[in-house]
C-alpha cells in the first residue's frame, strides 16, 4: 500500500482564466480526437509580450497503458515543449481532458501535479461527461 498524502484541490473561477478565442478551437478538437481517451496538451503566454491571454495551445500525445482512465505525457514531446518554452519566458498550463467523469481534478491528477507542480502555472480540466459538444471546465491554480 502506498502511503499517500491527503491533499484537495479547489478549482479557480474559470473567469480568471483568459484564452485566446482562436486558441479554444483547436485545443477543443484536439482533446476531442482522443476522446474516449484523455487527450493532453499545453496552453502557453508569453510573460515578455502585451499578450494577456494564453495565445498557444501545443497538443501532448497521451502514452498511457490506461489511456481512458489517465495520460502520461509523451517524453520526447513534452521534454521538447518545456525546452522550447522555458518557464522563465512562458506561463504553461497544463491541459487533458476527462471523457466521462466530471471536471474535477482526480487523485492521480493531484498526485502527477505534486511532482511536477513547479513546471505549470495551472491545471485545466476538460470534461465531456455531458457529450462532446457540452464540455465543462475546471481550472486549478494551486494545490
Amino acid at each position: 500500500m502506498t502511503n499517500t498524502p491527503n491533499t484537495q484541490a479547489n478549482p479557480s473561477p474559470i473567469s480568471t482564466l483568459s484564452i485566446l478565442p482562436s486558441v479554444y478551437p483547436g485545443m477543443l478538437e484536439h482533446l476531442r480526437a482522443h476522446y474516449p481517451n484523455e487527450g493532453c496538451g499545453i496552453l502557453l503566454r508569453n510573460k515578455r509580450s502585451n499578450e494577456h491571454h494564453f495565445h498557444i495551445f501545443e497538443p501532448i500525445p497521451n502514452t498511457d497503458q490506461h489511456p481512458q482512465h489517465r495520460f502520461y505525457l509523451e517524453p520526447s514531446v513534452y521534454i521538447d515543449l518545456l525546452f522550447r518554452y522555458p518557464e522563465a519566458s512562458w506561463d504553461r498550463i497544463l491541459v487533458h481532458s476527462h471523457p466521462f467523469t466530471s471536471a474535477t481534478i482526480s487523485r492521480e491528477d493531484i498526485l502527477g501535479w505534486m511532482d511536477t507542480q513547479a513546471l505549470w502555472t495551472g491545471w485545466l480540466v476538460v470534461s465531456f461527461q455531458n457529450g462532446l459538444d457540452k464540455p465543462t471546465y475546471s481550472y486549478y491554480t494551486k494545490l
